[in-house]
């Protein structure tokens, strides 16, 4: 198994490696750029370098995308699904679960963070755009995309679900702003830790030893006191979030389980990162291959498809495990059981 640098995070599985869908299937990437091989565009709501503002645009189509949902969080038909890639992702991430879950590519569009950070290449905004800057960006294109009133269900891996974890808890404190036609989210192994980890993660774009977060921190205080943005995300705003994560990964994903919220732990059979010491090498390898794998799962897969037909029905088959993970403790991080 081959890896290379820069992609999820320090380490990443090689372009195509136990991918199911070749990245030639055509995945819409939005604005539409020369990508070779890929055969569907989406249109662009805002320029790549300028056109309407970002402000405008979010509060046009968020005003336009204002609906009631039929059902009790039943989506009346199928969603559109947002892509958000992780720190140098590939914009093709999404192809292996898509194709597990039966996903037509004129059903996926994937977001472009050259919105939030002007750059010739994706991928390489993807790397340099901050958490906040991006948010700004994936809300007005949410909005756009929801004026016509279709379902859409965002999915984020890595970096890109802490750019969801962001925009949601922005609704969640301000709900009339929601885009209603996002009826739920999935993000998938996200750098979204509190204390000494978290800052680990905000340097990762640096020191190239953990997937980078883009400086997103989650908990906010004020005179009013502390949060955490993450407990009860999406529940103001009427988002369905489920969380996945794969603790072997180590340093990559969070601890902890946020209150009212459904965090799912995925076993990819290759053991823990802490498993390969006293080789950094091997280390690293097993923290990518354990990173990716909630993008190449069939469990994950069945439990998106779930979500995105009805909010609450994922049911995950695998019995949550005692794993060693790393706390946040006052006296800093230390391993834990959970």
């Amino acid at each position: 198994m081959s890896v290379s640098t820069g992609d999820t995070g320090a380490v990443m599985l090689a372009p195509g490696a136990g991918v199911g869908l070749a990245p030639g299937a055509g995945v819409g990437l939005a604005p539409a750029v020369p990508v070779p091989g890929r055969t569907a565009s989406m249109p662009t709501p805002l320029g790549a370098a300028g056109g309407a503002g970002i402000g405008a645009v979010a509060l046009a189509g968020t005003v336009a995308a204002r609906r009631r949902r039929n059902g009790a969080g039943a989506v009346s038909e199928s969603p559109l699904f947002v892509y958000v890639p992780g720190h140098g992702g590939d914009p093709d991430g999404f192809a292996d679960l898509a194709g597990r879950m039966g996903i037509g590519q004129g059903d996926i569009r994937v977001f472009d963070y050259r919105w939030a950070w002007p750059h010739d290449d994706p991928v390489e905004a993807s790397r340099r755009a901050p958490t906040e800057d991006a948010a700004d960006a994936l809300g007005a294109y949410l909005a756009a995309l929801g004026a016509d009133g279709r379902a859409i269900y965002v999915v984020g891996h890595s970096k890109g679900g802490a750019v969801i974890t962001e925009v949601v808890s922005r609704w969640d404190a301000h709900p009339e702003m929601t885009v209603e036609s996002v009826t739920g989210a999935a993000i998938l192994d996200p750098p979204i830790a509190t204390g000494p980890l978290g800052i680990l993660q905000s340097l990762g774009w640096f020191h190239g030893a953990t997937a980078d977060d883009g400086l997103f921190e989650p908990v906010r205080c004020d005179l009013g006191g502390c949060v955490d943005v993450r407990d009860g995300l999406g529940q103001r705003a009427g988002v369905g979030v489920v969380i996945v994560r794969n603790p072997d990964a180590g340093f990559t994903n969070f601890y902890g389980r946020p209150d009212g919220v459904r965090v799912f732990d995925l076993d990819d059979g290759g053991g823990s990162v802490f498993s390969r010491v006293p080789d950094p090498f091997a280390m690293l390898r097993r923290m990518s291959e354990a990173h990716n794998s909630v993008l190449h799962s069939d469990t994950v897969a069945d439990c998106i498809a779930a979500e995105s037909r009805s909010t609450g029905s994922c049911a995950w088959p695998e019995p949550r495990r005692v794993a060693i993970t790393w706390g946040r403790g006052t006296s800093g991080i230390g391993p834990l059981l959970e």
